[in-house]
């Protein structure tokens, strides 16, 4: 805009200029004419002067014929005046007639001056002054003549020449004139033009802005300009635009937050600085059991156990003082139901008054599972105790089993000791399943986990339980099920309590349900668990149901219904699932059934086979073995197991004793192709620190961890310390030799 404003001034300055420059001209024009009608007029006066001076000549040359005397001065100074006339005049510029006649008269001027200076000086007879009087005379007569015939030439070329000038004048003025007016009407165009092309964006932008405040918000102007006022009318619609998206945010805000309000789980309530309620979402209404409509009738402290809380505890000055703050209020059901709330309140003040926000949540069922917790603690701080029982228990069970398992192979007859010798060892393993149950229900039983199909595993676990049973089983589980990392023991005695149980709760037969899935929780969705991928596994009976005092307790140790149970079967349970970092639910419904659900972490990845282990029939195998325990009666168990395989075994009581008889054999030149170690030796080292020593002395050591006592997390995590394969106790010669077969046959043990 600056430049056009600026490009049409200096176009008006040209006009001006332009007209200025003609006007000017055409005054030097007429000046020139002017000029020239001057001369004419000088050329006239000298013309008259020169005629004059003649005139004089003449008149003394006739006058005084030949006596000229003082008349002589007189004469010269004509004759000089004459002269200088005709010269002044020389250097004119005129018409060619006008310089032709000037030059003439010049000419005849210088014969006239030689005639009178013959006339002058001649001393000669007076005919001969005649003569050149005569002469003199007739030149003077001529020039006389030439001189009038001049002066009409002149009167018509001055009487043109005025003419012309005053046309000229006259034609100035006239252009001079139009000049004028043109530079005022361009300047007036120029002038319209600009206030035009300035109003008319104004005018535009007034009417835009009007547009707004009546609320036409987004209104853009179509007004197409260019510069700095298109720029004006861009910046503007854009900002109408942008106070457009700004409201419809506003808006969505305003809304979205209304929506939340009203759709929250957790209760709103708005009151101002004398209690009075002024807004309250549908949440908090069905808390209170009031209607909004109600609600907004009432104050704070008109609502049960609101008022001691915020009025007679003075809770509201201390918000005022603190401007927020968090507190729990307890309150009693007419049904005689107890239900806690924690209110977040703050203090806003706006303007003059001053209110309170407060959003309220029901955390009746958060200190439910808070008291749960507790609980859980307390079965934690007993399953220490059970774990310490275990270890000891375990310890006694490998030398009674290992006995019992020597006896059998080396008994040849008669039938009946082998029979009571197969009942001895039936029973020692229903101890080591007690014993399981034990180090599960221990804090530190931590799983030896493989990856595992659980599918077969559910059907497998179930079917053996049910085997016998008035109970049939269905199964819902889809062919995409994914696989999970635990331990196959632990889970499968997890299935199978349970469905045991849920056949218990059928005493005249029924359909057990087991239903899998796969499915994904979000945050909080399932508490306490992550978000993730999970298996769900739900085992549904038809029983009569659990009643809602007995589901309190169902997972507490040592609390049965049953009378010959030991009310350590559920505690197990939920203890397996937690170690497998999953959770256990029941829900329960009289005269209907029961349903226990348990979710386990999924691996979303292509299951591989499992490995079938094989511990029914004995390897047999050859290489040196060196055995380390504290325990007698195992050392002197294991060794024969190890001598009856094939194997050359001898015995370490401690790990220092490990480590001096490995170095001996190695230097020896006949080294252990084998080690199996114990973890815990009480005053003594233990595996894991002799494994660590073993290492820096051969890196390629193969070494087994035993242990009766599952807490060390080496049990789980064997390969990390060193070791190549587990086998917890007690075990029997079956699952040694298979144990002992997939190590030296440079594999690890799963």
């Amino acid at each position: 805009m600056k430049k056009k404003i600026l490009t049409l001034f200096l176009l008006l300055f040209l006009l001006f200029l332009l007209g200025v420059g003609i006007t000017l001209r055409l005054i030097f024009q007429t000046t020139a004419n002017l000029n020239t009608l001057i001369t004419l007029h000088k050329v006239e006066i000298i013309r008259q002067e020169l005629v004059i001076n003649v005139q004089e000549v003449q008149a003394n040359l006739y006058t005084t014929g030949t006596m000229f005397g003082k008349e002589l001065d007189i004469i010269a100074h004509n004759v000089l005046g004459l002269r200088a006339g005709v010269e002044r005049c020389a250097g004119c510029h005129h018409d060619p007639p006008v310089s032709d006649n000037i030059e003439e008269l010049g000419e005849l001027t210088r014969q006239y001056e030689e005639a009178l200076s013959y006339f002058i000086t001649s001393t000669a007879d007076s005919d001969r002054i005649e003569r050149l009087q005569t002469v003199a005379a007739d030149i003077g007569d001529t020039i006389i003549a030439k001189s009038q015939e001049m002066a009409l030439n002149a009167n018509e070329s001055l009487r043109k020449k005025t003419l012309a000038a005053s046309a000229k004048v006259e034609k100035t003025k006239g252009i001079l004139v139009v000049t004028l007016i043109f530079s005022f009407l361009v300047a007036l165009a120029i002038a319209v033009y600009l206030i035009k092309i300035i109003t008319h964006p104004l005018a535009e932008l007034i009417r835009a802005t009007r547009k707004i405040r009546k609320g036409e918000l987004g209104y853009t102007s179509p007004f197409k300009g260019s510069d700095e006022f298109q720029e004006l009318i861009e910046s503007f619609n854009d900002m109408s635009l942008a106070l457009k998206k700004n409201h419809e945010e506003i808006l969505s805000h305003m809304a979205r937050n209304q929506t939340i309000l009203q759709t929250s789980i957790d209760g709103f309530l708005l009151f101002d600085e004398v209690g009075k309620i002024l807004d309250a979402n549908p949440a908090f209404c069905k808390m209170m059991g009031y209607s909004k409509e109600k609600l907004l009738r009432l104050r704070v402290s008109d609502i049960e156990g609101f008022e001691e809380k915020f009025v007679s505890a003075n809770t509201l000055n201390r918000i005022k003082e603190k401007e927020s703050l968090v507190f729990q209020v307890e309150q009693k059901k007419k049904t005689g139901k107890n239900l806690s709330f924690e209110i977040s309140a703050t203090f806003t003040e706006m303007g003059e008054k001053g209110y309170f926000f407060c959003f309220i949540r029901n955390i009746t069922e958060r200190k439910n599972i808070e008291e749960e917790l507790s609980k859980i603690q307390r079965l934690e701080s007993i399953g220490v105790l059970a774990g310490g029982v275990a270890h000891d228990f375990n310890n006694m069970l490998t030398g009674i089993l290992g006995n019992i398992d020597l006896a059998l192979l080396k008994i040849n007859s008669p039938e009946t000791v082998a029979d009571k010798l197969m009942s001895a060892k039936k029973a020692v393993r229903i101890a080591m399943n007690l014993t399981l149950q034990l180090l599960t229900f221990s804090k530190g039983g931590e799983p030896i986990k493989q990856t595992v199909n659980i599918a077969r595993l559910l059907e497998e676990a179930t079917t053996f339980i049910l085997s016998g049973l008035n109970a049939k089983c269905t199964f819902e589980i889809p062919e995409n099920l994914y696989p999970a990392k635990l331990d196959r023991g632990q889970i499968s005695q997890v299935v199978q309590n349970i469905a045991l149980n849920a056949a218990q709760a059928m005493p005249d037969g029924g359909i057990i349900k087991v239903v899998a899935e796969n499915v994904t929780l979000a945050e909080n969705e399932v508490w306490p668990l992550p978000e993730g991928d999970y298996v769900k596994t739900s085992i549904i009976d038809q029983g009569k149901g659990i009643s809602a005092e007995h589901i309190a307790r169902i997972f507490d140790p040592f609390f049965t219904t049953k009378i010959t149970g030991n009310g350590l079967g559920l505690t197990i349970c939920h203890s397996i699932i937690k170690k497998h970092a999953g959770h256990l639910i029941v829900t329960s419904e009289p005269g209907v059934g029961s349903s226990f659900i348990f979710y386990l972490p999924a691996l979303k990845k292509a299951l591989l086979p499992d490995e079938e282990s094989s511990i029914s029939q004995l390897i047999p195998g050859a290489g040196k073995i060196l055995l380390m325990d504290d325990d007698e009666e195992i050392l002197l168990v294991v060794t024969s197991m190890l001598k009856h395989l094939g194997y050359n075994a001898e015995c370490a009581r401690d790990g220092g004793e490990t480590i001096k008889m490995y170095e001996d054999a190695r230097k020896s030149g006949q080294p252990y192709d084998a080690i199996i170690m114990d973890l815990t030796i009480p005053g003594g080292m233990g595996g894991k620190e002799a494994m660590n020593k073993l290492l820096q002395i051969d890196p390629k050591v193969k070494a087994l961890v035993s242990s009766g006592y599952s807490n060390d997390p080496i049990m789980a995590d064997y390969r990390n310390h060193g070791f190549s394969g587990v086998i917890p106790k007690p075990y029997a010669t079956g699952q040694l030799s298979s144990a002992l077969h997939k190590l030296l046959k440079s594999t690890t043990i799963d």
